[in-house]
Formats: C-alpha cells, sequence, structure tokens
C-alpha cells in the first residue's frame, strides 16, 4: 500500500507569520515512512527559506498542488479557500480549529468527507510541559511576547536607571492568569527588573483585581479558555484609575470576545486619562520562529501517534484521538462540537 503525503500550506490570515512544520522537523515526518510538500514560501514570514525545506528532503510545491496531492494536510489555523473547493474524501487536516467558532465550516467540511484534528483540543499535561502540549507551548510564546509589547509602549523601563547608578522605582507589572502565558509573562517582566505580581483569572478575583490594577503600571490579562469567549476581568472603570502612561494589554482580545472591557482585536489605542490598551490575541505570531518551532515539535509528536506504516490510522477508541479527532468518515464525532452544529441548524432554520 502507497504510503501518504503530508502538505505544509502558508497562513493567509492577517499578521500569522507562524508555519506549521519547520525544516529541522521534516525528517521525523520522513522517518514516519511519509512523504513531504511544503508551499513554496510557507516559511518566509518565519525565516525558513525553501531551500532549507528540499535541503531537509521536502518537495516545494504550488499551493493548489498542496492541497491537491497531499493527504494529510498541515497547518496552524484552517487554510482560507475558495468554498467552492472540495476536499477528496479521506482527506486530514492538522490545525488550530477552534471547531466550537466555525460549526458551519465543519459541517461543510464534515460533508465532503475531510478528517479534521484540531490540535487545540489536545489537553494540557500535568506536570512539566509535554512534546504534544500545542496550546501551552504557544501561549508561553505570547506571554513572552505580550511582556515585550507592553514594555515598548510603555513610557520608560521597567528597572528605571536612577541617577548616579542603581535603579529607580521598578514599574509594577500585574499578570492575570496562571496558566502557561501568565507564568511566562511573569517570568519576563521579573527578568526586565520590574516588580511582578501574579493572580487568577476568574470572575470571583474581579474585585482583587480591580483593586491591584489601580496601583499598576503594566497589566498583562491571560484569560484564554479555549472554545468559550474569556470572562471580562479588568472594567473601563478600573483602567481609569490608572497613571497616565500606564498599559493594558488582553492576549485575549479577539472577534469572539475580550477579558478587558476597552480592549479590541488587533487595536492599540489611548483611553482616558492616558492608558494605552493593546487587543492582541495573535502574539505568538510576532515571534515567529520560535513559536513556529514549538507548533513543529508538537506536530511531529501527535503524527508519530496516528500514523502507522506510512499511513494515517483513527482510532476512534485510543484516548489521545478521541480528544482531539472532530470528524472521520462524514461523521462528526466529537459531541460538544456537534451540539453546536446542531445549535446553529435549529438557530438558521437549515434543514
Amino acid at each position: 500500500m502507497a504510503h501518504q503525503t503530508v502538505g505544509v500550506y502558508s497562513e493567509t490570515a492577517p499578521g500569522e507569520r507562524r508555519v506549521a512544520l519547520v525544516p529541522a522537523a521534516v525528517r521525523s515526518i520522513l522517518d514516519l515512512g511519509l512523504a513531504v510538500v511544503v508551499e513554496a514560501g510557507a516559511g518566509r514570514e518565519a525565516w525558513f527559506p525553501d531551500t532549507a525545506y528540499t535541503r531537509a528532503g521536502a518537495t516545494l510545491v504550488p499551493r493548489a498542488e498542496v492541497f491537491d496531492a497531499a493527504d494529510i494536510l498541515i497547518g496552524v489555523r484552517p487554510p482560507n479557500i475558495a468554498a467552492t473547493h472540495r476536499f477528496r474524501a479521506g482527506q486530514a487536516l492538522i490545525c488550530l480549529l477552534q471547531p466550537l467558532y466555525v460549526p458551519d465550516l465543519i459541517r461543510r467540511w464534515a460533508g465532503q468527507g475531510l478528517t479534521m484534528i484540531a490540535a487545540d483540543l489536545m489537553p494540557p499535561t500535568r506536570g512539566r510541559a509535554g512534546p504534544m502540549d500545542f496550546l501551552g507551548a504557544q501561549e508561553r510564546v505570547a506571554g513572552y511576547q505580550a511582556v515585550l509589547t507592553a514594555a515598548d509602549t510603555f513610557g520608560r523601563c521597567l528597572s528605571e536607571p536612577a541617577p548616579g547608578g542603581g535603579t529607580g522605582r521598578p514599574a509594577r507589572v500585574l499578570v492575570v492568569g496562571r496558566g502557561p502565558a501568565g507564568h511566562q509573562a511573569a517570568a519576563t517582566a521579573c527578568r526586565l527588573g520590574a516588580s511582578v505580581h501574579v493572580c487568577e483569572a476568574h470572575p470571583r478575583s474581579c474585585a482583587y483585581i480591580t483593586a491591584s490594577v489601580r496601583g499598576s503600571d503594566i497589566v498583562i490579562v491571560t484569560a484564554e479558555i479555549p472554545g468559550r469567549p474569556p470572562p471580562v476581568l479588568v472594567s473601563a472603570r478600573s483602567i481609569r484609575t490608572m497613571r497616565p502612561g500606564s498599559v493594558v494589554l488582553d492576549t485575549t482580545a479577539s472577534v469572539f470576545g475580550r477579558a478587558v472591557e476597552l480592549a479590541q482585536a488587533g487595536v492599540t489605542r489611548v483611553v482616558e486619562p492616558g492608558v494605552t490598551v493593546v487587543g492582541d490575541d495573535n502574539l505568538a505570531s510576532k515571534t515567529p520562529t520560535g513559536a513556529s518551532k514549538a507548533y513543529a515539535t508538537s506536530i511531529a509528536a501527535l503524527l508519530t501517534t496516528l500514523v502507522r506504516g506510512g499511513r494515517l490510522s483513527i482510532d476512534r477508541t485510543d484516548p489521545t484521538q478521541a480528544e482531539v479527532v472532530v470528524t472521520h468518515h462524514r461523521d462528526v464525532l466529537n459531541d460538544t462540537v456537534w451540539r453546536r452544529i446542531l445549535d446553529e441548524i435549529s438557530l438558521a432554520g437549515v434543514p
């Protein structure tokens, strides 16, 4: 039986600079008995040239050929592809699918026989990060970048040099969220000399967060909840108690919701009394080389569990696969996604 081909497509979402597979990870895919084709230029924004992929053993092809030739498509985000495109029955797609937000897309592609594997549904590992910790790895990069973005926006150094040597009062940084992004943000801010406080990202902590915002120079909110809009944790009223020149950064602000009341997805704006509010849920893409390496490591580890004898092997009884395989053989396997589809059908009156 012929072995299958993995296809890597270029990301086309605005501001997305990551690539799903880096040259260093190609060998591990080839060792599984799979061929690898890469869309020409797919790694350019993350500083991985086409020549690096060909040296690693991949074949460069045009975009259309990636979707035609690949048995297993891999990306960071779902591919932006014409509604008239039909996937080949039996093809598979692995990406950060966010299936609860795109029920119409899931329904349409499932009807074409596309097996969809949502890497973002991979449950976090207990304790130390594991090789398939897709979201955790990206959140750590985002937490690091969040501090750099906030520091670049802030009006002074996080560890202010004092006249005659030494340092003055360090900037006060409040990190809301104790997940991977929050921990990395706190560690990065500490290394830059800030005075850092971390609190839980939960509605029951809102009173404490409000009191802490008042005395902070920088507030970084990391309250991502996969598949659900984040709770609003920082109110407009609390932001207006901050000093002019302060910064509030919401790493969850997207078209699906926000954790900071005044944040807007992809927007940086100044509100009274002179506080800069940044909304950006795509911070990992601002560090595309490191984020892509981490993502590719997770992809290679996942494929190791999914591929047998050079072919994708879906086992509905496998606990790991049960978490991430959303559709297979035109069936929607994830109960939560199926209920969301049914809700959308009911609201739209679609048969």
